[in-house]
């Protein structure tokens, strides 16, 4: 078999990611596209826009799967002066459908939170009840927070992290982990007992707040840590087609970049 139809695509993604395991805000699902239409080859990123979509139409890809949706918010009109509306035109004009597995990929079972604790090197994993967007595990042996953070950078292969701390040389060993921007839970760090928050986006405040709490916070940036969804999605999907007999294509973009730039002074 050398297809599937994108419906049978949506259901393997279910199966393995339900989509009942995202947050009520999400958007998770076909984003663009035909449920009937047939899929021969498939390219995977972390964000929808012209330049992910060109990489798969070059690629001979009809479906572009993504971690981050291209529609949260209601829409109400399309125009190519925006990035929103000249992604939706790029994608119908590149005849590229669009399938997005975002919080549901964060939450599930063997999902990105997963991937990531693996990565790090956590042992006795759990998913805490209220944050499910996230884990809690412990390191081997106890490390300083600075070790810890080199460790990140090395792991999830980043340049820079920014490390908020009372104490670089404090020894830590229990993570809470959050990909993308978890700083909304770090009184659910604190409750799970945890040494330390590793996740993205932390704010001035959220960054204060955790010092006043006695939490180290290292953030490794939303795109250093959910970078890694773009494999995790792809070696699932060809693992679930090979088992299946189907011989469908699946490309990595390799062409996406954390829009932060360091400036070394």
């Amino acid at each position: 078999m050398r297809a599937l139809k994108l419906i049978q695509i949506v259901e393997i993604a279910n199966r393995k990611f339900p989509f009942d395991c995202s947050e009520p805000w999400d958007n998770s699902g076909i984003q663009v596209g035909n449920p009937d239409r047939d899929i021969k080859n498939i390219a995977f990123c972390l964000d929808v826009h012209p330049a992910t979509i060109r990489f798969a139409k070059q690629n001979s890809c009809e479906l572009l799967i993504s971690h981050h949706p291209l529609l949260i918010n209601p829409i109400k009109k399309i125009l190519t002066s925006d990035l929103i509306g000249e992604t939706i035109v790029t994608a119908v004009k590149s005849d590229v459908d669009v399938l997005s597995l975002h919080t549901n990929l964060d939450a599930a079972e063997g999902g990105l939170n997963d991937y990531l604790a693996q990565l790090i090197g956590l042992s006795d994993v759990i998913t805490p009840i209220n944050a499910p967007c996230s884990r809690v595990g412990n390191m081997g042996n106890p490390a300083s927070v600075a070790s810890l953070d080199e460790l990140v950078r090395h792991r999830l292969a980043i340049s820079t992290t920014s490390v908020v701390t009372q104490d670089l040389n404090r020894l830590v060993s229990r993570i809470f982990l959050a990909s993308g921007s978890g700083a909304g839970y770090l009184h659910e760090a604190i409750h799970s007992g945890a040494d330390v928050m590793i996740t993205g986006d932390v704010k001035y405040h959220s960054a204060v707040d955790a010092l006043r709490l006695g939490i180290s916070v290292i953030d490794a940036g939303h795109f250093g840590m959910e970078k890694h969804a773009v494999k995790l999605m792809a070696d699932c999907f060809r693992k679930e087609f090979e088992n299946m007999g189907v011989q469908i294509g699946c490309h990595e973009c390799a062409q996406e970049k954390d829009p932060f730039v360091l400036n070394k002074i």
